[in-house]
């Protein structure tokens, strides 16, 4: 895979965006969906929408800030809608490959 550009993917409805260069490895897991790897992290998602070359990201709003319970890298705008940049430091738990009660434990 590149190291330019980022990987759109999507979650429950949610378009999502992770640079390529943070981007260990991806499979397709059995259960539907894919696998990605980004650090030491397993990211869950329901469908690969593609590779871009680039995305506009801006930094989030502090308003935005306030309400929003994840870290992220920002947002952005593909094909008309909004799409949270991951921050590969720090994947939101929205991704996680694991359960949310195995997260849980981690706080």
């Amino acid at each position: 895979m590149s190291a330019a550009g980022f990987l759109v993917m999507r979650r429950d409805g949610v378009l999502w965006g992770v640079a390529n260069a943070a981007v260990g490895a991806l499979t397709r897991h059995l259960g539907g969906g894919f696998r990605i790897a980004v650090g030491t992290a397993e990211l869950a998602v329901d469908e690969i929408v593609g590779v871009v070359p680039e995305l506009a990201v801006k930094p989030l709003a502090p308003v935005v800030r306030r309400f929003w319970p994840e870290a992220a890298g920002g947002l952005a705008i593909h094909a008309g809608g909004p799409l949270v940049v991951v921050d590969p430091r720090r994947p939101p738990r929205a991704l996680s490959a694991r359960p949310i009660q195995e997260q849980e434990g981690d706080e």
